[in-house]
């Protein structure tokens, strides 16, 4: 039975895509959601000067915040209860975690988020958290562009 849905968000519009139909299910299902923002700080440690450090750390925080809010309000115009959590890691390390230690019976994400670049240089945080998830990943995809 799915009591508890993990949904990972960078705010991107895949993983706001992604939010919704992990809260359609929730709502379904009678599960409760967790939405979960990662703000990748651990490659800001390279940077020399504290000030850059510290405005680029607190704009991550912030876009961590407004993302997680957007599930949550999602979630509560649905009736669905949600709890919100930003943390600071490394993506793929942190979701993982968290799936193990809040015990959640499904995550939900975008099969893509923001980082084109970065998803081709160090491959898709999705496609690592598939390969290694203890718990069902459902990914979703982004919308398609005809033209």
């Amino acid at each position: 039975m799915i009591e508890k849905i993990m949904i990972a968000t960078d705010g991107s519009e895949t993983s706001e895509r992604a939010a919704r139909f992990g809260v359609e299910l929730a709502r379904n299902l009678g599960a409760r959601v967790i939405a979960v923002y990662v703000a990748d700080t651990g490659r800001l440690s390279h940077l020399p000067d504290e000030m850059i450090l510290v405005g680029i750390r607190d704009m991550l925080l912030k876009e961590g915040e407004d993302a997680t809010s957007y599930v949550e309000s999602i979630a509560s115009d649905a009736g669905v209860p949600c709890e919100k959590r930003v943390v600071e890691g490394k993506p793929t390390d942190e979701i993982l975690k968290l799936s193990r230690d809040l015990n959640v019976d499904l995550l939900v994400m975008g099969s893509v988020g923001r980082s084109g670049l970065d998803r081709f240089l160090l491959g898709s945080v999705a496609e690592k958290v598939v390969q290694h998830s203890r718990v069902p990943v459902l990914t979703v995809p982004g919308e398609r562009k005809e033209g």
